[in-house]
């Protein structure tokens, strides 16, 4: 089946956040973005009907290493259904064309019975790579996952797209922001939708066209000063540490009042 579904359908091989591409990217360290963090995991693992978070914020401020953290998480928990991770003059990884594609096949190799269902789709469709968005979203996401066998406990999947105002087409990044608020309309299955960009005009439009209810919005800009300067204490202290380790430096190098400094 999956066979089936790979010689239809063309993936961007560096999307997801595992890729070998992205292996030496960071994630969060531990003892930093503690609450956000656990916020996101607790409704990634919610059964209320928000099915999309956006989490926004100005260049630098930590969005794509948040967003791999939690792919990780879920990953190794296997609750990660598919990741894409835009990236500005990426090759395939900077528009939308193998968007949809690339989380289908994704979706097909986490769950047998999608795989099946996409699998279907792909045979009935042969010219599916050639459709819209939309319609690439509706035949290849929801469909699939739509007919899911309804019961109590419903297969959940988490959805983790980092750095979309990085695609290069401004049509496309409105017309995704609007596909993902179609994932609360899903009854056999439940489709968490984590998004990490900034808040540029295409995707606040976006947003402005759906009601509150369907996502949850973080800042990461405006974050306290507090937390912010811990957390660079923390970064700072675990990268010199290394350095230190590296070069034979003495292990008290550079010292608590230097680092306090530099924060």
């Amino acid at each position: 089946m999956l066979d089936n579904v790979l010689k239809y359908l063309s993936a961007a091989n560096d999307a997801p956040f595992n890729s070998q591409a992205k292996q030496h990217e960071p994630i969060c360290l531990q003892e930093t973005r503690v609450n956000l963090l656990r916020d996101i995991d607790s409704w990634a693992d919610g059964q209320d009907e928000c099915c999309l978070f956006w989490l926004s914020g100005l260049a630098g401020t930590g969005k794509s290493t948040i967003a791999r953290t939690i792919a990780r998480r879920h990953y190794d928990q296997k609750k990660l259904g598919a990741s894409f991770f835009f990236s500005r003059g990426g090759g395939d990884v900077e528009n939308a064309s193998k968007f949809v594609t690339s989380i289908a096949i994704q979706l097909a190799s986490s769950e047998r019975a999608v795989c099946q269902n996409i699998s279907d789709t792909v045979s009935e469709h042969s010219n599916i790579i050639n459709l819209s968005l939309r319609d690439q979203w509706r035949m290849l996401v929801l469909t699939p996952l739509s007919k899911l066998a309804d019961n109590a406990n419903r297969s959940s999947f988490l959805v983790v797209v980092d750095a979309l105002d990085e695609c290069n087409d401004d049509r496309d990044v409105r017309t995704i922001v609007q596909l993902f608020a179609d994932a609360g309309a899903l009854k056999a299955a439940q489709l968490r939708i984590f998004l990490t960009s900034r808040p540029e005009i295409p995707i606040l439009h976006g947003f402005s066209q759906m009601p509150d209810s369907a996502h949850k919005d973080f800042i990461l800009h405006n974050i306290s000063r507090s937390i912010v300067d811990h957390d660079i204490f923390v970064f700072l202290e675990h990268t010199l540490k290394f350095i230190a380790q590296e070069r034979s430096l003495p292990l008290e190098w550079p010292g608590e009042e230097a680092v306090s400094y530099m924060v």
